[in-house]
This record gives structure tokens, C-alpha cells and sequence, in this order.
């Protein structure tokens, strides 16, 4: 496999970020369609087989099409706009995704860092060129936002007053790994200033709602819908959603957990900046208007550091580091550092490496000089125990290690010595 395999492989939501770029391109988005021919995808629906949909399923994708695309339309030209009242604020979209607000932004002469996984990142800096061309002020950066580190190199080192946005994002990780992103930007605000606006709560409770007012509360639409994306996610089965205290019923716990995490919250009414006209509702405006009344419930979510916060600790981590062999049939291997989806990938390289030249039965790996697990290493272990009869071996992981293994289930499957 190339580098690039890897990481999808790492980063099994890729094809969501893909998704979405094809939907938004589908709405009339001229920059998404451009961005979807530079990056070589095919449009939505295009067809991929040789066998002809029934006429009777295209009459129903025809019918449930506004409410895939609605949440993306949305979601993104809604903070389109509220970047734009921020005239002032360097961008850090964390993740970037595949969206086109790099091209929009270039043209009113914005700065902006699109940060995502390196299965994103990598391709969206060349595909945005070849269509605005060389943009100092535009840029594309492989991040992890669980690793302070990698957040801190995409940005330039004079870059202040930043605008912090989340679409989609936290959903994906678990408890540890939120605490980790919280801390993470929470620094990255107190040294440069600025505030970080998060949609994936408001998504959270009102998404349904949004959905069954562009189907024009049809039951029976709304019922395919709902079935239809349970499948979606059915197929992501190794992926969990909404696994931590973010996406808790209780809006009380929630916010303590923004409190506790050095933040204030002021909450930004979204129907406010919803575009005059959604195009996914063309022609529909009933719909139309029962959307906007959904979005009157929904809110921006604003964090800045709190008044009272304190000096951040200065944080020492190992640099990430591999060195491997294979004894007796064992990949033996000692790795240094942070297993993210930053370098999770090189230690995969490395087992897929050592498979070539000799055969492999189990794995050994010395942890004692690893910081941190993210569930992109926690993955890559379990696609390696999966090659190999004898297991993977974890030989004395630190207590936060541990801890993360507990948390996640992954302690069932990986031995711990």
C-alpha cells in the first residue's frame, strides 16, 4: 500500500468528507464543482454500474435528495457567512474537509488554514491551487486535534485573532480524546486570541427536526430517510458517534464540561445567517420556511477562554519514533511519542513492511515511552492483531494508556503485560 492508502485506512470517515463536497456540489455550489473535477471525484449519483436503477428508486432518491443535502447546505454556507461578518479573524477550519471555503475566501482576500487528516489535506492544497493558484494566504495543513503539535505548525508564527470552526468533528471522538481537542485549542486561543464556533451541537438535537421539515413532515418519507441512514452508519460499524459528554441529552452537563474545560459560551442564533435563498429547497417554499423556523432553535456555539484560566503547563512530549524487528515470528516493535492519525500510519507501514520479508504470528509492542492513543492507533493495532494469529501485545503501557483502553473496549482484544 502507498502512504496515502494508509491513511484512509486510518481514516475510515473519509468517504463522508467526500460525501459532502459531492452533495454541496449537487445544490449548484460552482466553487464545490470545480473543487469536485479538480480532485477527480464523480458527481453524485453518477452512475457506477451498468445495471439500471429502477424507476421506482430513482422517484424515491429524487424525493429524499433535499434532505441529504439540506444539512450540508446549511451547515456550511451558514458559517460562510458568519466568517464573513468576521472580517478580522485569521480562519483555522478544523476539519476542512472537502469544502470549498478556501476558494470563497480567496476571493475577498481572507487568511485561512484548512486542517484536516492527511488523507484530506494532502490533495485539497494542489486541487485548490490548480483553481485560484498560488494563494500565500491560502493554506492546507495534515492535523491531528488531538496533538498540540500538529496544530500549532500549520499555523504561521505572527497569525493572531483567530476564528476557530468545528462542522462535524466531535462527534467522532470519545471522552479522552474530546478533553484532548478542548485543551488543545483552548491553548491555541490563549497564546494567539480569538474564539472557536462549533455547529455539531446544534446538529445534534435538531437535525431530525430539519430533515422532517424539507420532506414536509411526510411520515412516510421521513421514515425512509431515517432507514436509509441508520444503513449508512450500520456500514461504519468500527466507528462510534457521539461517544462522549458533548453529545449528553443533558444541556447541564454539557456545559459544566465547558466550564471545566476553561471556556465561556455565547450562544449565536444560526437562522441569522442562513442564506436568502436554500437551494436545496427550490421551488418548495414551505419547506423552506419550516426550516428556517427549525434554525430559530438553533445555535452557534461560541467559546472563548475563560477570564480566570490559568497558565497553561508547558507540555513536553516525546517525538514520535519507531524501531522494529521481527524475532522468532514477533513484529517487535518500540514506539516513542503520540500514536495518532498523525503517525499511526508509520507504524502500520512499518508491520506491512516486515510482513513482506518475513512471517509474522504476533506483536510486541514496548510502551513505556508512549504518550498518548488515539482511536487511529487503537485502530491500527486491532487491523494488526487481525493479520496475525498470536495477538497483539502491549508490554508496560503507562496508567493513561491503560485508562484509554479501558474506556474504549479495546482492553478486551489487546493483551496488556
Amino acid at each position: 500500500m502507498d502512504n496515502q492508502e494508509l491513511r484512509e485506512l486510518v481514516n475510515p470517515v473519509f468517504n463522508t468528507a467526500k460525501a459532502c463536497v459531492q452533495l454541496s456540489a449537487a445544490t449548484g455550489d460552482e466553487d464545490a464543482q470545480h473543487l469536485l473535477g479538480a480532485l477527480g471525484f464523480e458527481p453524485f449519483g453518477a452512475q457506477t454500474t451498468s445495471k439500471k436503477v429502477p424507476e421506482e428508486m430513482q422517484e424515491k432518491v429524487r424525493k429524499l435528495f433535499p434532505a441529504y443535502t439540506i444539512l450540508i447546505e446549511t451547515r456550511f454556507q451558514s458559517m460562510n457567512r458568519l466568517i464573513e461578518h468576521r472580517e478580522d479573524r485569521a480562519i483555522v477550519d478544523l476539519p476542512c474537509g472537502y469544502t470549498s471555503r478556501g476558494i470563497r475566501l480567496s476571493r475577498q482576500g481572507r487568511t485561512y488554514f484548512g486542517c484536516d487528516l492527511p488523507a484530506v489535506a494532502n490533495v485539497m492544497g494542489p486541487a485548490v491551487e490548480s483553481i485560484i493558484g498560488k494563494d500565500e494566504a491560502i493554506a492546507y495543513h495534515a492535523v491531528d486535534a488531538t496533538n498540540y503539535e500538529s496544530l500549532e505548525a500549520a499555523l504561521a508564527d505572527d497569525v493572531r485573532n483567530l476564528l476557530v470552526t468545528t462542522e462535524g468533528l466531535l462527534m467522532y471522538f470519545d471522552q479522552s480524546e474530546l478533553e484532548e481537542v478542548f485543551s488543545n485549542i483552548r491553548r491555541l486561543l490563549k497564546e494567539r486570541g480569538g474564539s472557536w464556533v462549533i455547529t455539531d451541537r446544534a446538529y445534534f438535537l435538531h437535525d431530525q427536526e430539519v430533515v422532517a421539515a424539507t420532506l414536509n413532515n411526510d411520515p412516510q418519507l421521513t421514515t425512509m430517510y431515517a432507514t436509509w441512514t441508520s444503513r449508512a452508519a450500520a456500514s461504519a460499524a468500527d466507528v462510534k458517534f457521539n461517544d462522549n459528554v458533548f453529545f449528553d441529552s443533558d444541556d447541564g452537563k454539557v456545559g459544566d464540561f465547558i466550564g471545566k474545560m476553561g471556556f465561556e459560551l455565547r450562544e449565536v442564533c444560526m437562522a441569522d445567517y442562513l442564506p436568502e435563498g436554500l437551494a436545496s429547497l427550490a421551488g418548495n417554499p414551505e419547506a423552506d420556511s419550516a426550516v428556517r423556523d427549525a434554525f430559530r432553535k438553533m445555535a452557534f456555539w461560541e467559546l472563548t477562554v475563560a477570564g480566570d484560566a490559568g497558565a497553561e503547563p508547558v507540555d513536553m512530549k516525546l517525538p514520535f519514533k519507531v524501531v522494529s524487528e521481527v524475532k522468532d515470528g514477533t513484529f517487535v516493535a518500540s514506539v516513542q511519542g503520540r500514536l495518532d492519525t498523525i503517525t499511526a500510519p508509520n507504524l502500520l507501514a512499518f508491520f506491512e513492511a516486515a510482513r513482506e520479508e518475513h512471517p509474522v504470528e504476533a506483536v510486541s509492542i514496548e510502551c513505556s515511552r508512549l504518550d498518548y492513543v488515539s482511536s487511529a492507533g487503537l485502530r491500527v493495532l486491532v487491523m494488526m492483531r487481525k493479520s496475525c494469529q498470536g495477538g497483539v501485545t502491549l508490554v508496560n503501557p503507562n496508567e493513561f494508556i491503560i485508562e484509554i483502553l479501558e474506556q474504549t473496549g479495546f482492553g478486551a482484544v489487546l493483551t496488556i503485560a
